[in-house]
This record gives C-alpha cells, structure tokens and sequence, in this order.
C-alpha cells in the first residue's frame, strides 16, 4: 500500500516538474515573409491598428524568443493577424506578457507592457512613415482584382511622404518593377471627396512615381488621390538614369 502511494506521489510530482514543456511545437516566424501584423481589442471587432516596420519586427523577435509556460487559461486583451506572402494568415491572443496561438499553451515575452504599446488609435488612417516604398507597394498588391473584374478598393492615407522616404537601397527594387502592370489599389487621401469606383492603380505606376521623386529629390507627392499607371517614355527616361548613375 505505501509503494502504491509513493507511486502516485511520483508521478504527480513528475508531472508538475514537466507541465512546462511544451507538448507542441512552436512555430517561428520568418519576418521576411510578414506582409502586415494588425492588432485588435476584440477577435470580430472593427477597429484595428496596423504595426509599422519597427513594431513587426519587434513583435517578430518577441515571438520567436518567448519562453513555454505550459497550458493556461486568460482572457484576452489583444487579437495580432499575421498576413503572410503565401495569402495564409497566424492569429495570436495576448494577456500582459503571455501569448498564444494555438489552442491554450501559453509562452511569455520579455515586456508585460508591449502588447498594450501597439494599440493606438491617434490617427484614424494609416500614414506613410509606417511603411517604406517596398512594403507600401506589397500593401498596395494585396488585392485580388484583376482587369476583367475589378473590386472597389483602395488604401486610405494621408500624403505626408517623409522628404528622405526612398533611399538608394530601395531603387533597384523599383527599377525591377516599372513595367509591372499587376493591378493593385488606388491611393486616397482622407481629405478627398473623390473615390475611384471605377478606377484601378498599377504596380509599375507607383514605382514610377517614387523613382521620380527620389531622381529629383523631392517628397512623394500623390495628391487627394491617384490612381497611376505604368509609362513607358517615363520609364525608359528612369532608367538610362539609373545606368549612368552607376556608371560614374
């Protein structure tokens, strides 16, 4: 009878000392691969905050560092959307310094306070000095209009482009794309009265305008709205100006 019940205590004790280690494993993110992280205070709620390049990163390396605290229950105080360039889609709950993904094993970050960090809603529309020119122009794509069927959508942004926005390391990326005709949004400014129901923007439209601006070192300027298109003349003009550029 006492070996049975030295045996019972063995094996309650042997799996408290093992309810930390995770019987799944967790799935890194690979930041490359993040299209847009958004916050949200509710899973079905409307508001949501979109996380700009530092705080993805951020919550990125949060993440792939956290530490398996076993199964737990919370509430939540945060919905993240993780959107992925293969279209898939990771949500993650949060309550002060736990996260998780799937089902109720939790992992805990370094800061209780950072999820609560992200959720701001000073601006009610999105701002250019979130993104940079190449993942303004992956936001902009992710849209599944095409010319036969076009859907209604564009992004909504104020136009105060940062003078410094297009950096050297961005242009051969531009350059790549000036003669991409794959539709995407059409750019609106809060401020307009206009919306492009029947209009549609492309890539290498985008791409023109930000080469133009950087060649003339000047800000981005899009206006109350635009909508543009691929220009060939133009295009050719950008890039003879870019091989003698680095010709020099």
């Amino acid at each position: 009878m006492k070996i049975t019940i030295f045996l019972l205590i063995s094996l309650l004790l042997s799996s408290c000392m093992d309810s930390k280690k995770s019987t799944q494993t967790q799935t890194k993110i690979d930041l490359e691969k993040v299209t847009s992280i958004y916050i949200k205070k509710s899973r079905d709620g409307a508001d949501s905050v979109r996380l700009n390049d530092k705080e993805t990163e951020l919550f990125v390396s949060e993440w792939n560092n956290a530490k398996s605290e076993g199964v737990k229950k919370m509430g939540v105080s945060f919905w993240f959307s993780i959107n992925l360039q293969n279209d898939s889609i990771r949500r993650f709950r949060t309550n002060g310094n736990l996260i998780k993904e799937k089902q109720d094993w939790a992992y805990s970050i370094s800061d209780s306070n950072l999820f609560s960090t992200f959720w701001k809603l000073p601006y009610l529309f999105d701002k250019p000095e979130n993104y940079n020119p190449i993942t303004f122009i992956k936001a902009i794509s992710s849209t599944s209009q095409d010319e036969k069927s076009r859907a209604i959508v564009w992004i909504t942004m104020n136009d105060e482009f940062p003078i410094d926005w297009i950096k050297e390391e961005h242009v051969d990326y531009l350059i790549s794309i000036l003669d991409s005709k794959e539709i995407c949004k059409c750019f609106v400014n809060p401020l307009s009265s206009y919306l492009p129901f029947n209009d549609f923007a492309e890539k290498g439209g985008y791409a023109r305008i930000f080469l133009q601006a950087y060649k003339e070192n000047r800000k981005v300027e899009l206006g109350l709205h635009s909508c543009p298109k691929v220009d060939e003349k133009m295009n050719a003009t950008l890039r003879k100006w870019w091989k003698e550029r680095g010709s020099r």
